[in-house]
């Protein structure tokens, strides 16, 4: 679906385009599935327990609870969460969650759209997560930020306001300059849209946007048509 709104138009020049890098970039929830798969045994439904623990335990952890290391928070949300369904996890195999994270492989798409965005301006990360995770993350797609802001570097995640005027700040850019690329309707577009940075949707998964969400200035199901959408193909 390629869905156009009255949000930011996209600038003809971005000064800097700003990514979300975990379900945008890369393929972490594919990742998380697959380990939970792993730990419980391959009869396991894993949709429905990723659901409520994503839902119930992850969001809530990083929009409404005191800040922790991204780290910790995946580790103590997923124990919360198989606490609540009586499923039996060791700290340790909770642990390892951060690992799976940066282990987590690009999707296909990502690093040939980022060799061609990365020749026109500056690129950055704007991503709830930690510096170890996001520093193998990029390895695996050739190291193409300029600027990477994390919740560790502020103290917060994702939809504070921070992470998103940290960035602008690096790259000297106002809101309209920049354009913010992610697939989250829950902790980016609630910050980006208002803001007033252009906002490309890339929603992987088909979700609905829900009503209390800003509408994207554009949305796409992947990042392939991302530079002519920005008009940088080749």
């Amino acid at each position: 679906m390629r869905r156009m709104s009255s949000a930011a138009p996209l600038p003809k020049h971005p000064k800097v385009i700003t990514f979300d890098t975990y379900g945008t970039l890369i393929d972490w929830d594919g990742a998380l599935r697959a380990y939970l798969a792993l730990v419980f045994g391959p009869a396991f439904d894993v949709a429905p327990f990723y659901q409520r623990w994503y839902y119930g335990h992850a969001l809530p952890a990083v929009r409404d609870e005191p800040f922790k290391l991204y780290r910790q928070l995946l580790t103590d949300t997923l124990l919360a969460a198989c606490a609540d369904e009586n499923l039996s996890i060791t700290p340790e195999l909770a642990d390892r969650l951060g690992d799976v994270m940066a282990d987590a492989p690009p999707f296909a798409d990502t690093n040939p759209v980022l060799s061609v965005l990365r020749r026109a301006c500056p690129l950055a990360t704007i991503s709830n997560s930690q510096k170890d995770i996001l520093d193998a993350s990029a390895a695996k797609m050739n190291h193409p930020f300029t600027f990477t802001i994390t919740g560790e570097i502020v103290g917060a995640y994702k939809p504070a306001a921070p992470l998103f005027e940290r960035v602008l700040e690096l790259a000297n850019a106002e809101p309209h300059e920049a354009v913010h690329i992610a697939q989250s309707q829950y902790v980016d577009l609630p910050r980006s849209v208002p803001m007033g940075i252009p906002t490309i949707w890339v929603n992987r998964q088909g979700q609905t946007l829900r009503p209390e969400h800003p509408a994207p200035t554009l949305e796409l199901p992947n990042l392939t048509a991302v530079p002519h959408a920005l008009g940088l193909a080749a």
